[in-house]
């Protein structure tokens, strides 16, 4: 009877060890899905979204991020072969700085000529007070973002805890 209490108990909790939620990707486990929800949830918040608009949107959003992330990557191939230059300790010239720095440049004017374009293309969507709060949504949210991490990450106040304001 003792045995097979055991091999109950033993069975039971490996069933629940092995039914916690793994990590998919990388350090923090679904850390970018939660992201992702937690964007849509703002900016449907953000630019007051009815249903309809939702649905026609956010698929719209999803294929401009798609073309972004490509943008990012080739931008990220353009300077490897660079870095792999510079950490060998090979020199440099000014003509690869300059080739490079063009390369850039030409990378940044698509990411923005997308974002207008995606934005041009949100207006069979959004009317125009939407259109300025996508525009306007972007830096907003990296202002906010700024903001927590600068509160969270703050040094604590010598001496204790202000007045008022209790830990527990």
């Amino acid at each position: 009877m003792k045995k097979i209490v055991i091999a109950t108990l033993s069975f039971m909790i490996m069933s629940f060890a092995f039914a916690q939620p793994g990590r998919p990707r990388g350090p923090g486990g679904q850390y970018s899905e939660r992201m992702e929800m937690m964007m849509i949830w703002k900016l449907t918040d953000h630019l007051e979204l009815s249903e309809e608009q939702a649905e026609k949107f956010f698929p719209s959003m999803r294929l401009h991020q798609k073309q972004v992330l490509e943008i990012r990557k080739e931008e990220k191939e353009l300077f490897s072969p660079t870095f792999a230059k510079v950490k060998k300790g090979d020199q440099i010239s000014k003509s690869e700085v300059n080739k490079l720095l063009n390369k850039v440049e030409s990378f940044e004017q698509k990411k923005i000529k997308t974002r207008t374009d995606f934005i041009k293309k949100s207006g069979d969507i959004l009317n125009p007070t939407q259109q300025v709060k996508l525009m306007m949504f972007e830096p907003h949210i990296r202002d906010q973002l700024q903001d927590r991490m600068k509160e969270r990450y703050k040094p604590p106040m010598r001496g204790g805890n202000p007045k008022g304001k209790r830990r527990f």
